[in-house]
């Protein structure tokens, strides 16, 4: 019998529904949108937070810009490691609201009774996103609760915020599923400016330099005059100083698996010049897509690992590169789940991919390949190496830490496994392990 979890989605990642009639609000019915009166009283209803709108369960599939697709990972742990209702609980929070609500408190609560009735210690916590912090904030709420646990695991973590929360108040973003629109970016604004958690997600670290308002480093809530001053905006800048405090960087409570990406294009910085907030284009080595690497991989801890995973194309995943929403997705991450979930031995972790942009464009004469090599605690291996043929030339890169970027050529690529695919591969060694040998493929039409 699998070990107990709870899984807990990020922002905004769960259904809103309605309390009396208990029809889904969130994501929205696209025949709803096509009726303005009707439009127009959802808008009303996930803007003003009234009390007629619960959380419902954690979206399972994907919905472009909001991108949870919890689905993919209820798979995995079903079909690998035997999850069902019974032993997988998912918690759904109202996103409207602040990651440390009274109601998001009581749903933990009251999946941990059912999971560890006698607070056994045996229970995982499978955290995406925005779920680490509502995690957190539980467990400052609850502290007594911290005795249900055995682990962590984490997946792209924004620890100390995201970007991604300010642009969406700031600028909103178009809401999809698939080709069908649902929200405009104007829609979306509305919403998402009323949601405390997005404040709670903005950048909490001036060190990061992440948000820069007239040439100084801070953070959007401790300088918040990128809020319009006019008193029709006095509710964000309530929002902003309610926003839950950042919290301590030092997490010794429990042994953390916290997977980081790198590869997805994210925002690497927003400036704020008299009130207008600038968004540079997305960096793809800044982070996951949506975290960037600094915070994701922000957490310290007696027994918190880090663990980077290169986001890219996977020559055994079917060249489908998965950015923040399913970090879990590559085959590699199976083996950190395998040691929380099943007490597999720890081992080193080693993975590469192909830059998602760069492997499919025939004209790009090199292709950057993100490469993780760490121990068992997410430690960069001592001395590795990274080996591989270029033509019938034999090239050796030293690593310098626990990820690198490797610029290859495109000739290296001279395997033909299909007639518009180009393989080759890599091999990392280091001292007293390896070598470990990875495939990568690139498209050529």
């Amino acid at each position: 019998m699998p070990k107990p979890a709870i899984f807990i989605p990020g922002f905004p990642a769960s259904e809103l529904h309605d309390k009396n009639t208990g029809a889904k609000l969130f994501p929205p019915n696209p025949l709803d949108l096509l009726n303005p009166a009707r439009k127009k009283a959802l808008l009303d209803k996930l803007s003003i937070v009234p009390d007629d709108v619960v959380a419902g369960p954690p979206i399972d599939a994907t919905i472009r810009v909001l991108k949870p697709a919890a689905q993919s990972l209820f798979d995995i742990l079903r079909k690998h490691y035997g999850y069902d209702d019974t032993t997988l609980i998912p918690i759904g929070w109202d996103w409207r609201q602040s990651i440390a609500s009274a109601d998001t408190v009581a749903r933990i609560k009251k999946a941990l009774d059912t999971l560890s009735p006698d607070k056994d210690g045996k229970v995982i916590a499978i955290l995406h996103s925005t779920g680490g912090l509502v995690f957190r904030a539980f467990l400052e709420e609850e502290p007594d609760y911290l005795a249900c646990f055995e682990q962590v695991l984490t997946f792209g973590i924004p620890w100390c915020g995201t970007l991604e929360a300010l642009h969406a108040v700031d600028k909103g973003a178009s809401i999809a599923i698939g080709p069908i629109p649902l929200l405009s970016a104007s829609d979306s604004k509305r919403i998402l400016q009323n949601a405390q958690a997005a404040y709670d997600l903005f950048p909490r670290c001036p060190d990061m330099n992440l948000f820069i308002s007239n040439g100084v480093s801070t953070t959007p809530i401790d300088d918040q005059s990128w809020i319009p001053s006019d008193a029709g905006h006095d509710f964000m800048r309530t929002l902003a100083a309610n926003a839950h405090p950042r919290f301590p960087r030092d997490f010794d409570d429990l042994p953390v698996t916290s997977v980081c990406g790198w590869g997805g294009d994210t925002w690497p910085v927003c400036t704020n010049a008299g009130g207008t907030l600038t968004f540079p284009a997305p960096d793809n080595d800044a982070g996951d897509g949506t975290v960037n690497f600094a915070s994701a991989s922000w957490l310290t801890g007696a027994d918190v690992r880090q663990m980077p995973v290169p986001i890219g194309a996977y020559a055994d995943e079917g060249l489908i590169p998965q950015v923040h929403a399913q970090l879990w997705m590559p085959k590699v991450v199976r083996q950190l789940f395998n040691q929380v979930l099943l007490d597999s031995a720890r081992e080193p972790f080693v993975a590469a991919a192909a830059d998602k942009d760069q492997y499919i464009d025939p004209q790009a004469g090199k292709v950057r390949i993100r490469i993780s090599a760490v121990d068992a605690e997410g430690q960069p291996l001592p001395n590795a190496v990274l080996r591989f043929l270029n033509g019938p030339h034999p090239i050796s890169q030293p690593f310098a830490g626990a990820r690198m970027n490797f610029d290859m050529p495109r000739g290296a690529f001279q395997q033909q496994p299909a007639p518009n695919m180009r393989r080759m591969e890599i091999k990392i060694s280091w001292d007293g392990g390896g070598p470990v040998t990875i495939p990568l493929l690139i498209m050529t039409a």
